[in-house]
Order: C-alpha cells, then structure tokens, then sequence
C-alpha cells in the first residue's frame, strides 16, 4: 500500500469580515482623526495671535521703560529715543499708541494714523502693512489696520486674513493719565 500524504494548503487572502472589520476601523480613525487635522489652521492663527500678543507686552516694556529713562512716562505725545540703530519712536504716556492726541484750546483731534503705523513698526519691527479698510487682506506678515474715533484702537491681522474675518488682536494704548493698555483677541473667524 502506498502512504499518501495530503498537505493542506493555507489560504492567504483576507475573508470578508477582515475586510469589513478594517473598513469600519478605518472609518472611526477618520471620523475622529479629522477634525484635528482640520482645526490646526484655527490653532495656528490662535497661536501666532498670542504671539504678536506677548511681543506688544514686551514691547510696552521695554519702551516705557526708555521713556522712564528720558523722564517722558508721563507726556501725553513723547519722542523717545530707542537707542541703538532703531532711532526713535513716538509713544503715548510711555506706551504703544493706538491714537496720538493733541490739545489745542481744550479740544483734542488726532494725528494721522500714519505715525502711530510707523510707531508700531519701528518698535515691534514687524514685517507689516498698513491695512487701508476693514476688508482688506493682509499680504504681508502682518496687517495692521487702525480704527475709531478719539479712542483709536489698533488691529493687527496675520496673513492671508481680514479685520472683517474676525481672526485678530486689537490693541488699545493709553489716550489718558490712569488708564490702561487693553489687548483683545478676536477669535471668531479662526
């Protein structure tokens, strides 16, 4: 009698429920996975914000503490010497201005906002432009648009945004003896 030996071959394809099972699994990933991918341009836009936040903060600072130097704190509108080769800039009572008053016989008007522009550039060396309307987008790496009657207060917009998208800072200096430095995100359209 001849021995036959019969050798079972193992299969090496996926059965359907395999199939089905990683499908589904796959699918749960997805569903959960993405909208962590999606919001990291909302984080991105929030975390760049609270940057330029801290650099406004230090920069307050450090000025104030120039104008301190040069007893100017207390002047409504001083020209401050940075020192170095970052010239001067101009600062209300001793601080980033949003709006420069003036008195003239018990009345107040401001100055172009083109200085306070060029305040905030000088000293936050921003690579910024000066944003014309609430609409316009910002092309560089920052848009600064300036707003508001005699209490101006100063957005500052990353790139590729708008005031109107509702993904900025706004900063308010002090137009006043007492009053304080307000910094606001504005985070809706993040």
């Amino acid at each position: 009698m001849h021995a036959s030996s019969v050798t079972l071959k193992a299969d090496s394809g996926f059965t359907l429920v395999e199939l089905v099972i990683v499908i589904v699994i796959l699918g749960i990933l997805s569903v959960v996975a993405a909208p962590k991918f999606i919001n990291l341009k909302s984080d991105a836009h929030r975390s760049v914000l609270n940057g330029v936040r801290g650099a406004i903060s230090s920069g307050n600072q450090l000025v104030y503490s120039k104008a301190v130097l040069q007893g100017k704190e207390r002047q409504a509108v001083a020209d401050v010497q940075l020192g170095g080769s970052l010239g001067s800039a101009v600062l209300t009572y001793g601080h980033i201005p949003s709006s420069l008053p003036v008195s003239q016989k018990a009345s107040t008007k401001n100055i172009d906002s083109a200085a306070v522009y060029e305040s905030i550039t000088q000293i936050l060396a921003l690579d910024a432009e000066h944003l014309k309307d609430e609409s316009s987008v910002a092309t560089r790496q920052w848009g600064i648009y300036i707003e508001g009657g005699s209490d101006k207060f100063v957005n500052f917009v990353p790139r590729g945004l708008s005031v109107d998208s509702e993904c900025h800072l706004q900063y308010t200096g002090i137009n006043g003896e007492g009053e304080a430095v307000m910094l606001t995100l504005i985070d809706n359209g993040c």
